[in-house]
């Protein structure tokens, strides 16, 4: 008898310029994917998949407007932080859904992953017991590069605890970057590094990076939950103001 595997996988995906070809690769590639993880003869999957697309730029006022949306939320700020109240909608297992909702993503600016992945770890998880949780980071530039990146890495090791507490399995394809290899250190992370920047990750066979995901998802062991709590927004994102569907932190 086959055994059921089950995984809520979010893509982190770095939407600024340069990264139009990177997310046509995904749409191509999510097939890929999907036959890594069913790869496994003796499983069969339940799987759930999201997105969090990021951007960042300069504002008028001198300031950082960070601009995060998922497959159905565009006030990803406002449904996560600020409007608690409001019951958003996240995650699909239609993988056709997926992928318009990926050709939806508008891509400008710079990238700010650090404070992506945070708002990737505060999606509303299944339990960890009976789910893999997983995120896939992916950008074609290294963290250096980065908007705000002071701001940024101010948290990297909370991240990291908050990775560990949630058991989360992180992955990152990018090219090569001192904070990305910290935040790879956390158990069952794992790093693909890329040796060009600026290109969308065009060069680099998806198919087969997100095969070999698939594969470490369905050899990895569930683990129970801790019993700690998590903190939500270690970026304070409930202190955040909207302005004409940007979101500006500090």
């Amino acid at each position: 008898m086959s055994a059921k595997g089950v995984a809520d996988v979010v893509f982190c995906i770095d939407a600024s310029e340069s990264m139009a070809p990177c997310l046509n690769a995904v749409r191509k590639h999510l097939t890929d994917f999907l036959t890594g993880l069913k790869s496994h003869t003796q499983q069969t999957w339940d799987l759930r998949v999201d997105f969090v697309a990021h951007r960042a730029g300069q504002s008028s006022s001198g300031g950082i407007v960070f601009q995060m949306r998922s497959l159905y939320e565009q006030d990803l700020l406002g449904v996560q932080y600020l409007d608690r109240s409001r019951q958003g909608r996240f995650f699909t297992q239609d993988l056709a859904e997926f992928s318009r909702g990926l050709q939806r993503v508008e891509v400008a600016g710079d990238e700010a992953p650090l404070v992506a992945l945070d708002f990737c770890l505060d999606f509303p998880w299944r339990e960890s017991g009976s789910c893999h949780r997983v995120v896939i980071m992916l950008t074609d530039e290294p963290f250096e590069t980065s908007a705000g990146r002071e701001f940024q890495q101010a948290q990297q090791q909370k991240l990291i605890e908050k990775i560990h507490a949630l058991r989360v399995m992180l992955f990152i394809v990018a090219p090569e970057s001192a904070v990305f290899s910290q935040l790879a250190a956390a158990d069952r992370s794992e790093y693909e590094v890329v040796d060009v920047t600026g290109d969308g990750l065009a060069r680099v066979n998806f198919g087969q990076v997100l095969n070999n995901i698939g594969k470490s998802i369905s050899v990895s062991t569930l683990q129970a939950p801790r019993a700690s709590s998590v903190e939500r927004g270690l970026y304070e994102q409930n202190t955040w103001r909207r302005s004409d569907e940007q979101v500006t932190g500090r």
